[in-house]
């Protein structure tokens, strides 16, 4: 809530901001668990939901390898660059990672997954498959999107190393309104160095998110329910 300038707390503009501030926060939690569970969050939400997203990155990050997805804000109509981690364990050398990350896609499109500088470095392919959902009764698409990498050589010596692993473009859509979008994040599939090569089931993932605010608009004017 702002104070008017003339130090009163009865000027109308401040009432008005204060009450729909007030509106907006009932809004937010009547709806939060529903949301949640759909994996889209209000931008009201959004600073919780990043805060959450922290809290799993700390906890996870007693367990190695894993790999991480980034988490950045745009505004409707940009392009987002997303970078995707892996954290590897010295003890468990991996040879190929295939990622899935889960996400509602009606408002980001995905438009390309590059190589980042660990994959650059040792000469590994990475290649990107976009498995697009259908609406559900809400009107809410779930898209998958599969980035996977692999060493070239054929017998290596040392697994896929720590580091940045990919870059991934997405586009936020030109008339998206504020929203935050969680974007889970699984390993599929991994393989060891052994010949011929063995699966690796324990491997820890942390979700991203993309926040879109609204340029130049005032927080308490951009409170709505995001349903589509």
């Amino acid at each position: 809530m702002r104070i008017d300038p003339s130090g009163s707390l009865n000027n109308p503009r401040t009432l008005f901001a204060g009450s729909l501030g007030m509106l907006c926060l009932l809004a937010a939690v009547l709806t939060a668990t529903a949301l949640l569970l759909s994996g889209l969050l209000p931008e009201a939400n959004a600073k919780s939901a990043l805060q959450s997203s922290a809290e799993e990155t700390q906890d996870s990050a007693e367990t190695v390898p894993r790999v991480s997805v980034g988490e950045i804000t745009g505004t409707p109509g940009a392009s987002l660059m997303l970078p995707l981690y892996y954290t590897a364990d010295p003890n468990v050398p991996l040879r190929s990672l295939t990622i899935e990350i889960d996400y509602v896609s009606n408002n980001l499109e995905f438009n390309k997954a590059s190589r980042g500088v660990v994959t650059e470095k040792v000469g590994a392919d990475v290649t990107a498959t976009l498995i697009e959902g259908t609406p559900d009764e809400n009107g809410l698409t779930r898209s998958k999107l599969q980035i996977a990498t692999s060493l070239a050589e054929q017998n290596p010596q040392e697994g896929i190393p720590s580091g940045l692993l990919a870059f991934l473009l997405f586009r936020i859509n030109p008339k998206a309104k504020p929203f935050a979008i969680r974007l889970n994040t699984s390993v599929i599939l991994a393989e060891d160095l052994q010949s011929p090569p063995q699966e690796v089931t324990q491997i820890a993932a942390t979700p991203g998110l993309v926040v879109v605010e609204l340029a130049d608009v005032l927080p308490e004017a951009t409170c709505f329910f995001f349903t589509h």
